[in-house]
């Protein structure tokens, strides 16, 4: 069903981030989103794991590829490829270990760099409080959590891959921020608007 007065739909591509330390889940959360499926094995992603998603919005379609990087800081030269034409960044961190927590203003600055934003500009994000099922073993106040991204001006999330608790408004909301962001050019937009 196309947008009213006859205009051509438009589909969009975005390209979002899911980033943090190694086993906090951030393959899980995309796996529980995607196939509705969860391992409890941990297998470490080596390098970049791509996943593609979309939604149908009344003004077109948005498909936002999902990059998941390694968590290990021996694959950071390969990670600064990938920042380049980011639209929105997924934070995670484990409830259960504040270390993971304590790595996200690392993450954030590191990746602000790559993408050479201005100080003044913010960097479109959220941040996860992952593996709520764990609430017993919690070691990271979420008030603490929840001031982190504020002074980010990023969305606080509340999630376990294990349940599936708030993974779906995780990414609806990663494509609706990526869409009602400022828009850079996409390989699809341009040949939409070729003559």
């Amino acid at each position: 069903m196309g947008p009213a007065d006859g205009c051509k739909a438009v589909t969009r591509v975005y390209r979002t981030l899911i980033v943090g330390p190694r086993n906090v889940g951030k393959t899980s959360l995309v796996k529980r989103y995607l196939y509705d499926s969860f391992e409890e094995s941990y297998t470490a992603t080596v390098g970049v794991d791509m996943s593609v998603y979309d939604l149908q919005f009344p003004d077109g379609r948005v498909v936002v590829t999902v990059l998941d990087l390694a968590g290990a800081q021996t694959f950071q030269s390969l990670k600064n490829r990938f920042y380049w034409d980011t639209h929105h960044i997924i934070a995670v961190y484990d409830i259960t270990d504040k270390s993971t927590f304590e790595t996200i203003p690392n993450w954030y600055n590191t990746i602000s760099e790559g993408l050479c934003i201005p100080g003044s500009l913010a960097l479109s994000g959220c941040l996860v409080a992952n593996k709520v099922d764990s609430r017993m073993d919690n070691q990271v106040d979420p008030m603490e959590a929840k001031l982190l991204a504020s002074l980010l001006s990023w969305e606080y999330y509340e999630t376990s891959a294990k349940s599936g608790k708030n993974v779906s408004e995780l990414f609806v909301h990663a494509a609706i921020s990526c869409r009602t962001n400022p828009p850079r050019s996409t390989y699809i937009d341009t040949m939409e608007m070729a003559p």
